[in-house]
């Protein structure tokens, strides 16, 4: 399993989809389905158009995430911090991806803004920790490995298959497509 994706997926157990879905307004079932549809999108755009430098940066500074993910839910601003990094890192984008993975869920559009807006702070610390000592090629390197991850055992490989239209393991062009569908 890739490292940033296990990481992410040891972060995502039953009691902290079980608080998101409080928080989302939803059951488990279709949060953790949004889950599994939004972190390959997000992946993908954060590591096709976020800056390396900043996105690096950032993602050493969301770290701390990681240490304590249902105090990070808890705390009353963690979908704002999710917000602004999702219109720092992925501009337009995260509405795109906000509206396939309602699609895909069928959750309505304000859970999945919120959704997003959670996920966002804990992939980047997963980002952080996983990067700690390396430079911005190496989060750029990690991020195209986990958006490309085709694996049937880890967190995202249902939704890849899921999104691989053409089935040659490849999901970026898949996306890339559906976004620009919606951009």
């Amino acid at each position: 399993m890739n490292p940033l994706i296990g990481m992410i997926a040891n972060q995502l157990t039953g009691p902290v989809v079980n608080q998101i879905s409080e928080q989302i307004g939803a059951d488990s079932g279709s949060t953790q389905s949004a889950i599994n549809t939004a972190l390959p999108m997000l992946l993908s755009a954060m590591g096709n158009h976020g800056n390396p430098d900043e996105l690096q940066q950032e993602a050493q500074n969301q770290g701390g995430v990681l240490d304590d993910v249902m105090g990070f839910l808890g705390n009353s601003q963690s979908s704002g911090i999710g917000g602004m990094l999702m219109n720092q890192f992925l501009g337009g984008n995260h509405s795109a991806i906000a509206n396939l993975v309602g699609q895909q869920s069928g959750l309505n559009s304000g859970a999945v803004m919120t959704l997003l807006g959670i996920l966002t702070p804990i992939i980047m610390g997963a980002m952080g920790k996983s990067t700690e000592g390396s430079d911005a090629s190496g989060l750029s390197q990690l991020l195209g490995a986990a958006a490309s991850s085709s694996g049937g055992n880890d967190l995202l490989g249902a939704a890849t298959k899921m999104l691989d239209a053409d089935g040659d393991g490849n999901v970026m062009e898949e996306i890339g497509g559906l976004l620009k569908n919606f951009i």
